[in-house]
């Protein structure tokens, strides 16, 4: 059997172009690993204050830079979870909190 010009073919060329929806939707997910990263961040500094006041011999630092570390951790993952929902249901709907009152 003899391969023709025909059964051969050149490799077809594309050009992609992302769409900005793309780029952005990418960002995002950037800025949700980074605000992840700086959480535990907090968790971690607060954690080293904590030891550092346990074997200091201060018993009631270690405990409020412990309950500081997780409250602050909390506030920034659930501040950044309340702007994340808000700004989906904005661009899906178009409503904006200015608009209610």
């Amino acid at each position: 059997m003899a391969i023709t010009a025909d059964a051969v073919s050149e490799p077809s060329t594309t050009t992609t172009i992302l769409a900005a929806t793309d780029l952005t939707s990418g960002s995002r997910s950037l800025y949700t690993i980074l605000i992840g990263v700086f959480v535990v961040l907090i968790l971690i500094g607060g954690g080293a204050r904590a030891t550092a006041a346990f074997f200091g011999g201060r018993k009631g630092e270690t405990i409020l830079w412990a309950l500081l570390s997780v409250i602050v951790a909390v506030i920034v993952g659930s501040g950044y979870a309340i702007y994340v929902s808000t700004k989906k249901t904005v661009d899906q709907s178009g409503i904006t909190t200015g608009q209610f009152g």
